[in-house]
């Protein structure tokens, strides 16, 4: 079963889920490395592992506005193709494995001092559900979307979807479909510069 959440932020920026843990001042700008757990849940049990989220850069505008509006007039097969044309901006690593290109890149300001930072692979990390340690593409999730969300103290709450497609809403916001029964939680998320 998926679960379709509603993005806010123009482009994959929603309201966080779970809370998290610690970690350093909400100081903007890359580089920066996010540190976390990844607790995935399904129907027959959980399972948790390290996650790293390297920054190198920010997607810049140009390469932002040309991702956006691929999804807004072409639909998801046209943000795939502006995505993976994008330049790499950063890397995802799931328990020490192999490292997942990210493609784009956002730093929004949030609330009170905060910001919420999104980025997304140009494919999926993993099937929850499946059972599949090396996950292929399979039913258009096609790509993994990280959000995490930082306070002005430090304090960080996060979640993954493994495996997932994008679409419009009609209303200028994204739509988030996850190949999971539940997204999955980022917790005990430490930030530090690179």
């Amino acid at each position: 079963m998926r679960t379709t959440n509603t993005l806010l932020i123009v482009l994959l920026c929603g309201a966080p889920i779970w809370a998290g843990a610690q970690t350093a001042p909400a100081n903007t700008g890359a580089p920066e490395v996010f540190n976390a757990t990844a607790n995935a849940k399904n129907a027959k049990g959980a399972i948790s592992g390290a996650l790293e989220v390297r920054v190198s850069r920010y997607t810049p505008d140009f390469d932002r506005k040309t991702v956006e509006e691929a999804l807004r007039l072409g639909g998801y097969p046209k943000f795939l193709t502006a995505l993976r044309n994008a330049p790499e901006v950063g890397q995802l690593v799931l328990a020490a494995g192999q490292p997942y290109t990210i493609r784009y890149a956002r730093e929004k300001a949030a609330d009170a001092g905060g910001r919420t930072i999104v980025v997304v692979t140009d494919r999926p990390v993993y099937f929850v559900g499946s059972g599949r340690a090396d996950p292929k593409p399979r039913a258009g999730f096609e790509v993994a979307v990280v959000q995490i969300q930082l306070d002005a103290t430090g304090h960080a709450s996060g979640t993954m979807a493994g495996a997932a497609r994008v679409r419009p809403d009609g209303d200028g916001g994204v739509l988030l479909d996850d190949y999971a029964e539940v997204p999955i939680a980022l917790t005990n998320i430490t930030r530090k510069s690179s």
